[in-house]
């Protein structure tokens, strides 16, 4: 960029170039902002009731809404205003990994089971949200992080993350204290079927 003084006018002299890179530049911070938009208000928002699944944990049994598209599982239980006695939800991912949740827009405290043995299949998936008669996936309590509290008013940056050990690949959400009141161990077997 040059610049030139003529009569206390200030004037730019850009490449057509540099011109490109700057609109370049705007329009992907203009692209950012709209998807960041687009993102935030599909996220503030409660998830519509969810086909259930019953789950069973070692001797509990639970009515758990299943959580399997991405937008459903950012969403969670956010905006909700509790869940009853036996009542959670159930997100089933496609692949065993680490897996990382936090109480954004929660309202009240959970349990998180974090549950392994074997990818719930797509088409396990799919027959649970449909509500296919007599389809169960079975796994195991690999851990669980309990009594976690909302966080109302906190930026998303510092929001506590509760990590899962390796191998997750179902996250179980009850009411806080359900671990310890219906003492579910690590090692206990989950059925996962549909109603």
């Amino acid at each position: 960029m040059q610049i030139f003084r003529n009569k206390g006018i200030l004037l730019l002299k850009m490449t057509s170039k540099k011109i490109m890179i700057i609109i370049a530049i705007i329009a992907f911070i203009a692209v950012v902002l709209v998807v960041f938009g687009f993102w935030h208000s599909v996220l503030s928002q409660e998830n519509p009731p969810l086909p259930a699944a019953r789950v069973t944990v070692g001797s509990a049994v639970f009515s758990a809404e299943v959580a399997r598209t991405a937008i459903e599982q950012a969403r969670g239980l956010s905006f909700r205003a509790g869940l009853g006695q036996n009542d959670g939800m159930v997100f089933l991912f496609g692949s065993s990994t680490v897996r990382y949740f936090w109480m954004k827009d929660m309202n009240f405290p959970l349990d998180m089971i974090w549950i392994g043995g074997g990818s719930p299949s797509p088409i396990f998936q799919n027959k649970i949200s449909e509500g296919s008669q007599g389809k169960t996936w079975e796994g195991k309590v690999l851990g669980f992080a309990e009594n976690a509290a909302p966080q109302p008013g906190t930026p998303l940056w510092k929001l506590k993350i509760y990590s899962s050990p390796p191998g997750v690949d179902a996250v179980l959400e009850v009411s806080a204290g359900t671990v310890a009141k219906d003492d579910i161990k690590i090692g206990d077997t989950v059925e996962i079927s549909s109603t």
